[in-house]
């Protein structure tokens, strides 16, 4: 009885599915533990909306989209605005030296030099200067952004198919998980009743002196294995059962029932291994990722090359300020800065780069453009293998089941009779113990196949991308 490999892969995979589902338990919601048993489907579609994992993407798609409108945003009108005050020097008394802002006709008047001089004192000044500002043409930068803005948003779109996959396949993984172990524990339960009943009987035509204690000794060390992969069994079973709970929302602490009563083998999808990876990479999301982020990066390529040209823009600037204790000057010749009101309507060009970041931008974009064409060729080359992997594991597990099938069969036929040659003396403990390590070991490897077998068929549908997107 040394198959234990079987139940440690299934120990492994679902403590895999426990753990994600502790970090899911973090933030999910608790509902209440449905009071009917279970389905498959049912446990998917309650996962889908309790995994968090999702509800991750489907925020990073509502950031893309903000993004889009930030864009969007920097077409619009940009309005300006500086409200200030402080403090200036007094001017009183005219431009003149005689003291006026004008020059009687036939006389000399000589301007004010004392600008610099601080004589009479300081004043409060107050003003506000505002500009509205309406770009015009980008030469290329809204327009590629913008393109990009949107392409990455489909990308984050895709993303969120790829988090309900992995939600889907990890209900599966825990579900299946938890009836291969659990018809395992019954099968060896079974087993165990009939061994325990066997050992009395031993136990007492030993003491009798009517069997040899050997055979006594090799049911005993069969009877503790049973013992220990039992043990196994049900820890595997308890650990796929609350990572079943916590995937799907429900408190660890309730209690729940599946539906199925047994774990049966699922239907293999039909089509040849061409026609299934043709179908892989005309609906896989990473199919979708690799063609919306190249457009991307190229349109964000090419906005970073527009940086280099200008802005065309049309708008109005004004500005006004207000100094008490200076006089206002209608002069068209002398300028008032500190009590004074303008406005006027513009059109312009504004550039603002700097060479030497503009070329490392580009080259920057450049560089991130070649590592999602890379990954994108990738993705071609490696998703039909993976839909080849799937495809030839499945088929190889659908042939082993049916092996299994008619070696499970045997085995407990072999079994039941030992157990019958034993009570009519024509076997001993050795003959018995090994009847029963055989029976256990192809009823395991039975129901870790079909296990196997669904999971890789589950693992074909997400390969092809034929799973809830």
């Amino acid at each position: 009885m040394k198959k234990r490999d079987g139940l440690i892969e299934w120990g492994g995979a679902l403590l895999l599915t426990a753990a994600l589902a502790g970090l899911a338990s973090t933030t999910v919601r608790a509902e209440t533990a449905p009071s009917e048993p279970i389905t498959l489907e049912q446990a998917t579609e309650m996962a889908l909306h309790a995994d968090p994992r999702i509800e991750e993407q489907r925020a990073n798609v509502a950031r893309a989209q903000a993004l889009i409108e930030r864009v969007k945003g920097e077409g619009g009108v940009r309005v300006s605005a500086n409200l200030f005050m402080g403090l200036a020097p007094k001017a009183e008394d005219g431009i003149f030296t005689n003291g006026t802002n004008t020059c009687p006709a036939g006389k000399s008047c000589t301007l004010r030099d004392d600008g610099n001089e601080l004589d009479e004192g300081f004043t409060v000044t107050s003003g506000l200067t505002a500009s509205i500002i309406q770009p015009l043409y980008t030469f290329g930068k809204l327009e590629n952004y913008g393109d990009a803005a949107r392409l990455n948003r489909d990308v984050k779109a895709s993303e969120v198919a790829l988090a309900r996959g992995e939600t889907w396949l990890t209900v599966r993984r825990a579900y299946w998980g938890y009836l291969a172990a659990r018809d395992t524990r019954r099968m060896l339960e079974g087993v165990k009743r009939q061994v325990d009943r066997t050992r009395e009987d031993m136990r007492e035509d030993a003491q009798a002196g009517e069997v040899p204690m050997s055979q006594l000794y090799a049911l005993e060390s069969g009877a503790a294995q049973l013992e220990r992969y039992l043990a196994e069994a049900g820890s595997v079973e308890a650990i796929a059962i609350d990572g079943l709970k916590t995937i799907i929302g429900v408190p660890i602490t309730s209690s729940i029932e599946v539906a199925d009563p047994r774990i049966e083998p699922v239907t293999l999808p039909e089509g040849e291994l061409a026609e299934l990876a043709d179908r892989a990479l005309a609906q896989r999301p990473e199919m979708a990722m690799a063609e919306n982020g190249q457009a991307a990066m190229r349109n964000y390529v090419a906005a970073r090359k527009s940086e280099r040209y200008p802005n065309l823009y049309a708008g109005v600037i004004a500005g006004a300020t207000y100094t008490p204790g200076r006089d206002r000057l209608n002069n068209p010749y002398i300028n008032q800065p500190l009590n004074q009101a303008y406005a006027a309507p513009v059109v312009g060009l504004q550039w603002d780069f700097n060479p030497g970041v503009m070329r490392a931008n580009v080259s920057d974009a450049e560089a991130q453009l070649q590592g999602v064409v890379a990954k994108a060729q990738l993705a071609r080359q490696g998703i039909p293998f993976q839909v080849a992997e799937a495809y030839h594991t499945a088929h190889g597990l659908e042939r082993q089941i049916r092996a299994l099938d008619a070696a499970k069969g045997n085995t407990r036929k072999w079994m039941v009779s030992t157990f019958m040659d034993y009570q009519a003396g024509l076997v001993g403990g050795e003959e018995l113990a090994e009847a029963v390590k055989a029976n256990t070991e192809a009823q395991a490897d039975y129901f870790r196949a079909i296990n196997d077998f669904n999971m890789s068929v589950a693992q074909l549908a997400i390969a092809t991308g034929d799973y809830p997107q």
